[in-house]
């Protein structure tokens, strides 16, 4: 669940939340270096000021190396770049974070919005300096510490403790981190309150609401169901929920919600707030939030972050299955991996050890200063979660679902191929000989945020649980990964 009044950023460049910033850039901009890097980074603003299909096809076909184009097809990076750029508009460059190595980085602030973002470039080697892949991440904006590499794991668990202890005691995280190398603990510390009322402390296995962190559970269970030929990903959402109320389901396939590209919007919104949350308990009591609204656009043509997509995915899970979602989710997925507390626990239910969430966002939007303590946020959430998101989980359960996934535990090894990409494409017929890279996934509303970042090529594991708004756990986890040396 990604209750956001902040942007919402496209699946496939990962689910990065942003934040306003009070700092403000001078009346005479500064420009990119007359470098070739620094004129990727030209092209990609022009780009941006554009904003047309034409003009973003221009800047791939031209900036980006023929092995990254090899590797995604044109229309496809389209989409993804396109939904970025219409969800911050054009950007204005400030200042380079970093020039050198194979990762640039600069700062920019949307003229759209005011956001701060900083935007990573990975490059080819010289002297082509082709762009192999692009990041747009969270930032505080030109007063942001820059983070660097500490070089051992003790000095990150060092450095970290300290961190933690400091933004505990300034009342801006209350939580639980988790860092791991190869599926080993090094540091996993819990700080701040699970329940300010009776003054409970958060401990190591408090639960979690996970925010959007759940989607990834339902993409599992979607592959599963697909590897066992109950379903295709090029199916309609017709041919698995013939009664679906809309005709779009003969025009929206299952690969379109998995990358958000359906056209299908949010469920939040009026409508959900004007909702009594106890009425919000099966995933068919979602679909009237959301099943008479127009397209965002036609199917397979754009990206934008879609919770209605994701109902829609767990619906399907169930009619494949015949298994209510929640029920196959904690048979199929998190039994197998050993997540013995891990569950999409009604807000009514009792509970131990689970977290309250903690909010100042209606104060934010409304523009007012936070005064006085946060209130609980209970009435920002629906009285079960969905197939988009809203469980809850432990950090030691997220790491044992990471391991499960890198083991290939939870799927057939080419479908775990598939997992670690971003769903475009269907499986390979064979598995690749050495998985690279890896991901990060966040989950962020009313009094919660939480991340976790798998990084194949090093085995480190970083997982955040905050039961404060956003940015709380995804701030930690930029940190972490700054001292990690991972980009």
């Amino acid at each position: 669940m990604k209750h956001r009044s902040r942007s919402a950023l496209p699946a496939a460049l990962l689910l990065f939340l942003f934040f306003l910033s009070s700092a403000t850039i001078s009346a005479s901009p500064a420009a990119p270096p007359d470098t070739p890097p620094g004129r990727r980074i030209a092209a990609l603003l022009a780009a941006f000021d554009a904003g047309t299909p034409d003009a973003l096809r221009a800047f791939i076909t031209q900036n980006f190396a023929a092995s990254a184009q090899k590797q995604v097809p044109l229309e496809d990076r389209v989409q993804r770049i396109g939904g970025m750029a219409s969800d911050l508009g054009p950007l204005e460059f400030h200042s380079m974070r970093r020039a050198d190595g194979p990762e640039i980085a600069f700062l920019a602030r949307s003229k759209k919005s005011g956001e701060w973002v900083e935007v990573g470039m990975m490059l080819e080697p010289a002297p082509g300096f082709g762009i192999l892949g692009l990041k747009f991440e969270q930032s505080e904006g030109p007063g942001e510490e820059i983070v660097r590499p500490l070089g051992s794991d003790a000095a990150v668990a060092e450095r970290a403790g300290a961190y933690l202890q400091k933004l505990a005691e300034a009342g801006d995280f209350s939580g639980v981190v988790l860092v791991a190398k190869d599926g080993k603990p090094f540091f996993f510390e819990a700080c701040g309150l699970a329940n300010r009322d009776f003054g409970v402390p958060n401990r190591k296995d408090t639960k979690f609401n996970l925010g959007s962190i759940n989607k990834v559970f339902t993409q599992v269970a979607i592959a599963q169901l697909a590897a066992q030929g109950k379903l295709a990903l090029s199916d309609t959402v017709r041919k698995h929920l013939p009664d679906y109320p809309s005709p779009v389901a003969d025009r929206i396939t299952i690969q379109q919600l998995l990358t958000m590209a359906s056209g299908l919007g949010d469920f939040f919104g009026e409508k959900y707030d004007a909702t009594p949350k106890s009425h919000l308990r099966e995933l068919s009591d979602y679909l009237p939030l959301f099943v008479d609204q127009p397209l965002l656009f036609e199917p397979g043509t754009s990206r934008r972050y879609s919770n209605a997509g994701y109902v829609v995915l767990g619906l399907i899970v169930e009619k494949a299955s015949g298994q209510r979602y929640h029920d196959y989710v904690r048979e199929h997925v998190f039994l197998p991996a050993g997540m013995k507390d891990s569950d999409a626990y009604p807000q009514d239910a009792i509970v131990p050890n689970r977290a309250v969430g903690y909010t100042r966002e209606e104060e934010r939007e409304q523009a007012k200063a936070p005064a006085g303590p946060p209130r609980v946020n209970i009435y920002a959430l629906p009285a079960r979660s969905s197939s988009a998101g809203g469980g809850y989980s432990t950090a030691s359960d997220l790491l044992a679902f990471d391991q499960a996934m890198r083991h290939d535990r939870l799927l057939p090894p080419v479908w775990t191929d598939w997992y670690y990409t971003d769903k475009s494409n269907v499986p390979a017929a064979t598995p690749v000989s050495k998985r690279r890279g890896g991901g990060g996934f966040a989950g962020g509303t009313a009094g919660v945020n939480s991340l976790i970042e798998t990084d194949l090529d090093t085995g480190y594991t970083v997982i955040v649980l905050s039961n404060l708004d956003p940015p709380s756990a995804e701030k930690v986890g930029k940190q972490l990964r700054g001292w990690l040396g991972l980009r």
